[in-house]
């Protein structure tokens, strides 16, 4: 056999299957593994199969480090953000050389959160070479507890099988959305779109990589003179209401691409809620507002540590150009005279919720803050799992920084952040969890439109609907016949008796028997029977992606994990059996807490 050193070259073709991006491998990250074989301890030379090789240098990937602990386990470190060292989160990496039938056990030993939607049902994707499209690890095959092997942290272990040597397989937090995907579409919908849409470039980042703006409907500023003259003709026309949407100000929130695609490709298509709100109203989208923390694999920070969505009260030209530019644009809106900024809509994707929620602001007038709930009214009347119960309006001085806060310069300007599980949702609160695919997020993209068009129409800036009356018309022939007035019980107030009515009795009337006789209860054979009989919700298996598909899979068993062996402690006088540790509370550690520099990344010692 052959030795993995001597085929590194002929397997880079298959990375092209991949990475979405065309800029060079060693570009991609800044402390990214680069082609990392690790080893085990005492093992040098050529690289045998079965010594896996690690690879986060391409765009969007993020893993800082590899340790090889067995044949079976490796811990893997997480890359921390930029000059940000708590954010750590989004992981995406590739691994190669593996064997035939290979089991694995990876711990992602450093994230940054313990409360993630990894406590519940969510799962990390993989795909292959062979198989492209993303797939969910069933959840069996994840383990998301606290060890004592590593500090008392929360790691996410994953079990894996490796099912075909020649595959190069890819595991990610969720799927991944990178900058030149987004060129690449934005110059195709560029060309159909341009009869109706303008696309240019606001700003460029650190990195020069471009701010893109779209513009949809017709935004024309008039002047002084133009104003004046169609006031004297009598024209008397309303301002162009125009919505603003910003996405992707977090690098490792790639759904929120995924909404603002759905949302582009809806107002291309020929819908009629599209037609009419490209004639009524401005859309104004700014797709990708960080792409260096995009393309570096950040889960919130850009280049320079900055979360973006913190910033907007303090931006600088040097270290925030796209805020700046974003402030210049609403301020120029602003102050135009016949255009009206309605709202602005920040997306956002959330790593601790499922579903869809808002969040917004409160305002002390009461009239004020029931004109600002009006949008997220419609909004869930459209979209899909939407959850009304964990929406929030508040003004809370932490965030006074996000764009919902600082980029309503005018007080009748609605700011939104609308932010989108990582994971899933459920449609009803006792139903199966449904993982949200690229699909699922451009639908929700596409019931943003329909929601914007449906409030538009309430407020009369969009024309109704042709064919379809604003008053319902009852059916012909169906008319109610109203009863002649001797069928009917006259009002007292009308009847020359009124005085004779007796008196109201409140109580209401004894039953026949009294006191009413002791029922025995049902028995216990009966209720189970009520129990049974309630409908059931069936799973819907079509939206669930299948595991590694193929022939010969073997799935690791629950016997190679070992995870007892980790928690458990020599049986002594002193110390409690196992199964009383277990039961237990882990221990609070005597040793200071351990910051995240502990955590910061270096090449490995394998």
């Amino acid at each position: 056999m052959a030795s993995y050193t001597d085929e590194l070259e002929h397997t880079t073709i298959y990375k092209g299957v991949l990475d979405d991006s065309e800029e060079s491998d060693g570009e991609g990250g800044l402390g990214n593994l680069n082609r990392l074989i690790v080893r085990p301890p005492g093992h040098s030379g050529k690289a045998k199969r079965g010594q896996l090789c690690f690879d986060a240098a391409f765009e969007c990937g993020n893993l800082g480090r590899a340790d090889h602990i067995t044949e079976l386990e490796y811990d893997l470190f997480i890359r921390p953000d930029t000059c940000r060292p708590r954010s750590r989160f989004w992981f995406n990496f590739t691994v190669e050389n593996v064997k035939q039938d290979q089991r694995v056990i990876f711990n992602l030993v450093n994230m940054g959160k313990e409360l993630t939607l990894f406590n519940g049902d969510m799962t990390p994707l993989v795909r292959s070479t062979s198989r492209p499209k993303w797939q969910r690890i069933p959840r069996r095959l994840i383990f998301y507890h606290r060890s004592m092997a590593h500090r008392g942290r929360k790691i996410l272990s994953i079990a894996f099988a490796f099912d075909k040597e020649e595959d190069i397989y890819q595991f990610t937090a969720a799927a991944p959305y990178s900058y030149s995907r987004l060129q690449k579409h934005l110059t195709t919908w560029e060309k159909k779109a341009h009869d109706f849409a303008t696309r240019e470039a606001i700003a460029q980042t650190t990195q020069k990589r471009r701010i893109d703006l779209i513009t949809i409907g017709d935004l024309n500023f008039k002047n002084e003179n133009q104003m004046s003259e169609e006031h004297q003709k009598g024209k008397t026309d309303q301002k162009k209401k125009v919505v603003l949407i910003i996405a992707r100000a977090h690098g490792g929130e790639p759904p929120a691409s995924f909404i603002c695609q759905g949302l582009l490709d809806y107002m291309l298509s020929s819908s009629e809620k599209a037609l009419t709100l490209r004639k009524g109203i401005v859309i104004q989208v700014i797709p990708m507002l960080n792409p260096d923390g995009v393309f570096l694999g950040n889960q919130r920070a850009d280049l320079f540590g900055a979360d973006l969505n913190r910033s907007w009260n303090r931006a600088t030209t040097f270290a925030h150009p796209a805020l700046v530019a974003v402030n210049d644009l609403i301020k120029k809106l602003t102050a135009e005279k016949g255009v009206q900024l309605d709202f602005i809509i920040d997306l956002h994707a959330d790593i601790s919720h499922e579903g869809v929620f808002v969040r917004g602001n409160s305002y002390d007038d009461v009239y004020r803050f029931e004109r600002h709930a009006v949008l997220p009214k419609f909004l869930g009347g459209r979209i899909e799992a939407w959850k009304p119960e964990i929406c929030l309006y508040n003004a809370d001085p932490i965030v006074a920084g996000s764009a919902r806060r600082a980029l309503p310069v005018a007080g009748n300007i609605d700011a939104y952040s609308i932010l989108v599980s990582l994971g899933g949702r459920r449609l009803n609160p006792r139903g199966p969890y449904l993982h949200y695919t690229e699909d699922a997020y451009t639908k929700i993209g596409r019931s943003l439109v329909k929601g914007l068009c449906d409030y538009y129409r309430h407020i009369g800036i969009v024309a109704p609907r042709l064919g379809i009356s604003s008053k319902k018309k009852e059916p012909r022939g169906r008319r109610r016949k109203r009863r002649p007035i001797t069928g009917r019980e006259r009002s007292p107030s009308s009847s020359p008796e009124r005085r004779a009515v007796p008196a109201r009795v409140v109580s209401p009337p004894l039953p026949v028997v009294y006191p009413p006789a002791l029922k025995a209860l049902p028995p216990r054979s009966s209720r189970h029977i009520t129990l049974r009989a309630r409908p059931r919700t069936v799973p819907d298996t079509n939206s669930l992606l299948p595991f590694i598909t193929g022939t010969a899979v073997r799935t690791p068993r629950l016997s190679v994990v070992d995870m007892s062996a980790y928690i458990r402690t020599p049986t002594d006088a002193k110390n409690p059996p196992v199964s009383l540790l277990r039961l237990a509370r882990p221990p609070r550690p005597s040793h200071a807490r351990f910051t995240s520099d502990e955590y910061d990344t270096h090449d490995s010692d394998s």
